[in-house]
């Protein structure tokens, strides 16, 4: 660094910096620094760039940048409204204060604020990065919002948008089915069925229903029962299904369904939820771990600040997070530091 420093004329914490690709140098500043370094020969030295990196982290948290958490949804209270939103918010947060981040929340849609306005208040508050939840309109986000997507860093956070087309986290939903019918297999099921509203499986590409499936074709001793689509107002069909098929154990999104087979009468079927958490004590389950789809998302952003890549990808990637079996009375607290993500070009 001391040879390059010479050469460019500039200092050695300039160096560092542009050899960093860090954004508080002009980037025709970074430009000739870098290109003074490749014609010297330097080639960055992993070991050592990764020890100076667990060194920044382990330093005390002081937020050198803002992330700005995104709430693409037509309802305001989004962030707030469910479960899993705050769990993957609060995975979001932790990780990004042990990155020296901030979170600050914005709303796409808030009234009086146009698109290009929105993007200035943005970087008037040093954010050069978004998390962006809440896409989950099958058109996507409407056309003027493309400023956003081409001036910041961004990762979607849920399921995969469909416009804009970004990198994105979420849980491994075609995992979750596969391996919920497969413990439940280990346990002596062979009517499994699955109740599932088909709107929340679309929201997910069916990736429920295909894990499902899937696991079928694997254990030719379970029966093939066709899956019943959940709708809160159809217990008389339930019923109906429910008699034909006469399952023994039962994979659902729907906490209705155990009313449902209280009514008739039905204590003999095993309940395993496909997002389990600790007020299902009662059920067995799929633990999504949505906390480690929120730090991965911030995992994913992070990468992207540090290359200066903004813009929507020619070809996303997405981060899938397992989940975790969790048997019926012991619940599973799944902390952000388990390494339970995978990434997969989309």
């Amino acid at each position: 660094m001391h040879q390059i420093a010479e050469q460019a004329g500039v200092g050695k914490a300039t160096v560092s910096l542009a050899l960093r690709d860090d954004p508080r140098l002009r980037p025709e500043t970074r430009r000739r620094i870098q290109q003074v370094a490749a014609e010297m020969g330097y080639r960055t030295n992993a070991t050592v760039a990764n020890l100076m990196a667990q060194l920044r982290a382990s330093r005390s948290s002081k937020y050198h940048a803002v992330i700005g958490l995104l709430n693409a949804s037509p309802d305001r209270e989004a962030l707030s409204a469910g479960r899993h939103i705050r769990e993957w918010i609060a995975g979001c947060d932790e990780r990004a204060d042990q990155l020296g981040y901030g979170l600050e929340p914005f709303w796409l849609h808030e009234p009086g604020v146009a698109p290009v306005r929105l993007a200035a208040a943005l970087e008037s508050h040093n954010i050069r990065g978004l998390i962006v939840t809440g896409l989950l309109d099958p058109t996507g986000a409407p056309n003027p919002f493309d400023v956003l997507w081409r001036r910041f860093s961004c990762v979607a956070l849920g399921a995969r948008p469909a416009c804009p087309p970004l990198n994105y986290s979420t849980s491994d939903h075609f995992s979750t089915g596969l391996q919920a019918v497969q413990r439940l297999s280990e346990r002596g099921h062979r009517r499994i069925g699955l109740v599932i509203s088909p709107d929340f499986d679309a929201a997910v590409e069916r990736r429920y229903s295909a894990g499902f499936w899937a696991a079928h074709e694997s254990l030719p001793n379970c029966a093939r029962i066709p899956a019943f689509a959940f709708d809160p107002f159809r217990e008389t069909g339930f019923r109906g299904w429910f008699a034909e098929h006469q399952p023994d154990a039962i994979l659902t999104l729907h906490e209705e369904v155990r009313t449902w087979l209280r009514e008739i009468r039905i204590d003999r079927v095993t309940l395993a939820h496909l997002d389990h958490h600790d007020e299902l004590r009662a059920w067995s389950g799929m633990r999504q771990n949505h906390t480690l789809s929120g730090a991965a998302a911030i995992d994913m952003l992070v990468g992207q600040l540090h290359r200066n890549e903004t813009g929507a990808p020619d070809s996303p990637k997405a981060t899938f997070v397992q989940s975790t079996w969790i048997d019926a009375g012991a619940p599973a607290q799944a902390g952000i530091s388990s390494p339970m993500a995978e990434s997969f070009p989309s």
